[in-house]
């Protein structure tokens, strides 16, 4: 058996050996002309002067292109932001503020007659009435003064009118203005104004008298009302009478 094996490779060696004497020359064309290929490859991807044995970067010249991108894109430059500027706090005004100033009494007009009020205003309740015995309204005040006694104008105004009442006797009605109107009552016969005479404020418009049939039972006194926008207001509200006067 072993024979015959080394029968058989003897015949191979044989066969190669008698291959190569052949085509021997052919082999060895092909290995010189494969390895003048691979050095002409080299050559041309290497550079002028640059070691063949060199292995070049891939990442570096990667880095190397990208540098050269942002560089050509001018890269944006960062603005610093300017810090902000603290805003000082305003002192306090301490100017003291100016008096409040007090509110302006409303001066109030001089009586007709320097005495007191005896009979008070009262148009929206009831009063009570010596003379009539009973409970009644009052359009004005009555103030006391002595049978005789000169009856004053409480301002400036036009005589509008003089008429005898059947309760509250003879009148003058006296317009002045912003709408005001003023009445004397209970006045003597025949007063010494004539219907559209100007008179002033502090004239003389009459007498006291006792026409008033419906305060006959009280002390000697002057009916006055005041109207304004021709509505009856109290009096008192803007006249000064006498016990004002003295407190």
């Amino acid at each position: 058996m072993k024979k015959t094996i080394k029968a058989a490779l003897k015949g191979i060696t044989t066969a190669t050996a008698g291959f190569l004497k052949k085509r021997g020359i052919y082999v060895v064309a092909l290995a010189l002309i494969s390895a003048a290929a691979l050095s002409a490859v080299l050559t041309v991807k290497q550079p002028n002067g640059a070691d063949p044995a060199q292995t070049d970067d891939p990442a570096s010249e990667v880095n190397t292109d990208i540098g050269d991108r942002l560089t050509d894109a001018q890269l944006p430059i960062a603005t610093p932001t300017p810090s902000p500027t603290a805003t000082p706090t305003p002192m306090p005004d301490f100017t003291p503020a100016p008096p409040t100033p007090k509110p302006t009494a409303v001066q109030k007009l001089s009586p007709p007659v320097r005495g007191e009020v005896i009979w008070g205003f009262a148009v929206n309740e009831l009063i009570y009435s010596r003379t009539l015995d009973q409970w009644t309204t009052h359009t004005g005040v009555d103030v006391a003064a002595p049978k005789g006694s000169e009856v004053y104008a409480v301002f400036a105004g036009t005589v509008t009118e003089i008429f005898t009442d059947d309760s509250l006797g003879v009148m003058v009605e006296v317009k002045g203005a912003n709408d005001m109107i003023a009445v004397y009552g209970n006045l003597k016969a025949e007063p010494p104004v004539k219907v559209g005479a100007r008179i002033n404020a502090g004239d003389i418009v009459g007498y006291v008298g006792d026409t008033a049939v419906s305060e006959c039972g009280d002390k000697s006194h002057v009916h006055f009302e005041l109207l304004k926008d021709e509505k009856y207001v109290d009096p008192q509200s803007y006249v000064l009478f006498i016990k004002e006067l003295e407190g």
